[in-house]
């Protein structure tokens, strides 16, 4: 049976995610240089005109929707447009690449993604169609696709880095503490520690904060994944983090009601839970994601809770440094015994 172009894209999408190879995915050259640019910046070749018209449109509406929740307006990619005649030299050693064509002997749209074909760690990704209402068409029903391949890319990147060069003495911290294996960025340092069961590290970045927050708590039932309970067990465990001022404290903030998605993550299942937070008795805040599934092992609920405070820096590349973090972990095999 043949595949449509959407089937293409997904299987692309998969194989990115490490689920699968798929036939339209390409491997490199062999010859490799450091990928340049910065993370969640793409280069757009594309013509001059499909940019200016109805495919540049769909393009932007893509790759610069605002990231959710978020308290500023930030875009999910910064891009960059060139001409397909100016990709080449160090412009094609970005590590992300996007070509737009269209080739009119083509029957129908399609994809493909090369990895590490002129740097490393690089992906281009190379979408065709026979004409502009074909690529239209397909921009709009692989929109998440499109989203997601690219940030996938930046995943993988941050989840290898982090494992070969991660803060190692945090690792085994997290290690004896809650018994599972989790990799933390260099320049993170533990802030604070309370009993067995939470452990809050941080990296200060010039005027802004990211914080992670680990805990854990006895598994009482599918409940303890409903919105409000998750909501109450991440005011009962962020509480502990002092704020600036005495009597002070980080708790979520009600107004904006926090969103809920379950996920699995290397097939296991996983609540993110995303809103905002304020400190009580204070003025600060900022947007939180909280991740927390079931440890196989303790039989113990695990928490990771991921926060940015910056009021005058961009939010999304440390949010998503943190959400990188969750992707590192690595529980025991062996369940509890009974």
């Amino acid at each position: 049976m043949k595949k449509t172009a959407s089937a293409l894209f997904a299987a692309i999408l998969l194989a990115a995610a490490g689920l699968m190879l798929s036939c339209k995915s390409q491997g490199g050259t062999g010859d490799f240089n450091n990928a340049g640019g910065k993370p969640y910046e793409i280069v757009v070749s594309i013509d001059q005109e499909l940019w200016n018209g109805e495919v540049g449109d769909t393009l932007r509406s893509i790759l610069l929707e605002p990231v959710p929740m978020f308290n500023q307006v930030e875009p999910q990619f910064d891009i960059s447009r060139v001409n397909p005649g100016a990709l080449k030299d160090l412009i094609l050693r970005h590590r992300n690449i996007l070509i737009i064509q269209l080739n009119p002997q083509t029957a129908e749209p399609s994809s493909v993604a090369r990895y590490d074909v002129y740097a490393r760690p690089q992906i281009i990704v190379t979408l065709t169609a026979p004409d502009t209402n074909g690529m239209v068409r397909y921009l709009s029903e692989n929109r998440q696709e499109l989203q997601q391949l690219f940030e996938i890319s930046e995943r993988n990147r941050a989840v290898e880095n982090n494992r070969k060069y991660g803060e190692k003495g945090i690792d085994r911290e997290i290690r004896s503490l809650f018994g599972i294996d989790m990799n933390i960025p260099r320049g993170f340092s533990i802030k604070g520690r309370s009993g067995e069961d939470f452990l809050w590290v941080g990296n200060d970045v010039r005027t802004a904060t990211q914080g992670l927050v680990l805990y854990s708590y006895p598994y009482a039932g599918a409940e303890d994944f409903a919105p409000e309970n998750l909501i109450k067990r991440r005011n009962e465990f962020t509480g502990r983090i002092p704020g600036p001022s005495e009597g002070s404290f980080m708790a979520t903030e009600d107004y904006i009601r926090p969103e809920v998605e379950y996920i699995r993550i290397d097939g296991k299942l996983w609540a993110r839970m995303s809103g905002f937070w304020y400190v009580e008795n204070d003025y600060m805040g900022g947007p939180f994601i909280n991740y927390s599934t079931i440890d196989p092992a303790t039989g113990r609920v695990f928490s990771a809770d991921c926060f940015v405070y910056s009021p005058k820096d961009p939010k999304r590349n440390m949010m998503r440094q943190l959400e990188h973090i969750v992707y590192t972990v690595r529980f025991p095999q062996t369940p509890a015994a009974e």
